[in-house]
């Protein structure tokens, strides 16, 4: 989530420290009472929400991913997640994700999984709570002490440089690593961003412009709000279809890029209740209508927590459904982590009329990460289906899941034969 649905980021693995029940004392002033609280405050969406929620945010993300076209005619996508997480205003912490995909050669050509320091000095704190909520997840402790040396696994990676936060007043950045990696409000209205990436095998200079005459923001689920606790315990909003141009360097070579993007902006005290995964879809389709559709499930038990779509059209108009169906089929195992991913969705969309399948453009798409697991799928995905009337649907957009772990070993019995 992005996604929203993105909480893999570090502070996931305390996630049963994060999500713990809050208190009366612990709960958001009403709305109007209380000016640091702009998330109950006022309505949700840009310009206000561009910048951090220092006062009564623990973890927010600033998402974005684009379809790039080069002067030479490649096609390539990229995505990128920008976390903030900690409690303390002063004590914030910061995590990147992302990934460069050549769609052409079906192949990714690069992602990453980056921490900085202040990031790594908070899991040095939580990391012991952490292993007392989960005694028996062999994994922490390992980690803890790599963090303690100020190392991490591969291919997951600490910052040599430094983050700086302009957190607004009137525009938003993050620049990570010595500017290394970024993304930074360029407008006061908040419909024109950019990003840059700098990784080994690639870089990325890119501009995001939805101006306010193409179309809306999208308020996930109608008003933005989509904490699981408590609608008012996370919030998001979507800039869904910002034009893009830029600049990618791959192999040594820059070229312009043009093409489309999406921004995701999501914030709030927790997501991750216990222990939860979700299947998230934000895709353009043909038509000109933007949709998001998601369900989150509780792992452990497979039961569905909420399934609901939120359909924006291109005059600006917006649906949501929550008579939402998801059908996985076939299976992809990621041989480096070890974890078996749905292939195929199918939902069906009662209240909105579309039936859709969701289909990878190739498979091997997972993104090691901290967190949730030891990866989770993000990638491209194509969209066909058909609308209640039998019209064809078709579109493109990204797939992520979250959540989903290595089968464990099965067991192996011995069978001693007694002697006669």
């Amino acid at each position: 989530m992005k996604t929203f649905l993105a909480v893999i980021a570090l502070t996931a693995l305390a996630a049963p420290v994060l999500a713990a029940p809050q208190t009366a004392t612990e709960r958001p002033a009403p709305a109007g009472k209380m000016a640091s609280q702009p998330a109950t405050a006022k309505k949700i969406g840009f310009p206000q929400d561009a910048g951090a929620h220092d006062a009564n945010a623990a973890i927010e993300w600033w998402y974005f991913n684009a379809f790039l076209k080069t002067e030479s005619g490649k096609n390539y996508a990229v995505v990128g997640s920008f976390f903030r997480t900690g409690f303390q205003p002063s004590k914030k912490g910061h995590y990147l994700i992302y990934s460069l995909t050549d769609l052409d050669e079906k192949q990714v050509v690069a992602d990453g999984s980056v921490l900085d320091k202040a990031n790594v000095a908070l899991l040095k704190s939580y990391l012991p709570l952490v292993a007392m909520q989960r005694p028996n997840d062999t994994s922490i402790m390992p980690l803890l002490a790599g963090l303690q040396k100020n190392q991490l696994p591969a291919p997951h990676r600490i910052t040599a440089g430094e983050t700086q936060i302009k957190l607004g007043e009137p525009r938003f950045g993050i620049f990570m690593d010595d500017r290394k990696y970024l993304f930074a409000q360029q407008t006061d209205d908040a419909r024109k961003w950019k990003a840059e990436l700098t990784d080994p095998a690639f870089s990325v200079n890119l501009t995001f412009d939805q101006p306010k005459a193409a179309r809306p923001p999208m308020l996930v689920g109608g008003a933005g709000m989509t904490g699981l606790g408590s609608p008012d315990d996370m919030f998001y909003v979507s800039l869904t279809r910002p034009a893009v141009r830029g600049t990618l360097t791959v192999g040594g070579k820059t070229e312009i890029v043009t093409g489309n993007g999406w921004i995701d902006r999501q914030w709030g005290r927790s997501w991750v209740v216990g222990d939860n995964g979700w299947d998230w879809f934000g895709v353009q389709l043909e038509n000109g209508e933007d949709l998001i559709v998601y369900r989150v499930k509780d792992n452990s038990t497979g039961k569905v927590l909420r399934a609901e779509a939120t359909l924006l059209r291109a005059d600006g108009t917006q649906t949501v459904d929550k008579s939402v169906t998801f059908t996985p089929s076939g299976e992809w195992l990621d041989p480096k982590s070890g974890i078996t991913f749905p292939q195929l969705f199918t939902v069906a969309m009662g209240n909105i009329g579309y039936t859709l399948t969701f289909t990878p453009t190739f498979d091997a798409q997972a993104i090691p990460t901290l967190g949730i697991g030891t990866a989770f799928w993000e990638g491209v995905v194509d969209v066909a289906g058909t609308a209640k009337d039998g019209s064809p649907i078709t579109g493109r957009g990204y797939r992520e899941l979250v959540g989903y772990k290595p089968k464990p070993a099965p067991k192996v019995e011995t069978i001693t034969s007694k002697e006669p």
